[in-house]
């Protein structure tokens, strides 16, 4: 097997995701996408947005995925999802909600296929992070991340995994 360097995880996981999060928000949802590209970053630290969703891979590859939205993209996204209806105000907390996390299951499950063997991987099904604040990197770990900037706010991607899976499963060697 090809050896992974730093940087391959990232387009092999995230790029593949950020791809289809943007076809999502252009083609399905008819939401601009105002920047032509979105760069991947590997930060010790990310701040979420109160607005999260997150979901888990299992199998070879086992990685936790959040995808967070400023609060204008997730109306708009609201709104795209109903559809023209209205909602009473009562429910809109658990649309929101629902939206949130029917849209880290769509994009993930479309995106990914293990890097390993080209199967599709597992996933979790979707939880809420409520008021979230930071993920912080433990020296065992790896975050990639990536924003795309849309008219009504950003939409942030992250991927959180152990160094060690990516060694052992993907022969991952640091630089």
């Amino acid at each position: 097997m090809k050896e992974k360097k730093a940087g391959e995880i990232e387009s092999e996981i995230l790029l593949p995701m950020l791809e289809r999060a943007i076809s999502f928000l252009t083609d399905d949802m008819q939401i601009k996408v105002t920047s032509n590209s979105a760069e991947v970053f590997c930060p010790n630290q990310v701040e979420l947005k109160k607005n999260t969703a997150m979901i888990g891979t299992g199998g070879s590859i086992q990685v936790i995925i959040t995808m967070s939205y400023d609060d204008q993209l997730l109306e708009k996204l609201v709104e795209a999802f109903l559809e023209g209806e209205k909602a009473d105000e009562d429910e809109l907390d658990e649309i929101r909600e629902s939206v949130s996390s029917e849209i880290v299951n769509t994009v993930v499950g479309n995106a990914l296929t293990n890097p390993l063997d080209g199967t599709m991987l597992t996933i979790t099904p979707p939880i809420l992070i409520y008021e979230a604040k930071s993920l912080f990197k433990h020296k065992s770990s790896r975050i990639a991340a990536a924003i795309v900037t849309t008219e009504f706010g950003d939409m942030l991607l992250t991927v959180i995994g152990p160094k060690e899976s990516f060694a052992n499963a993907l022969n991952f060697k640091e630089l």
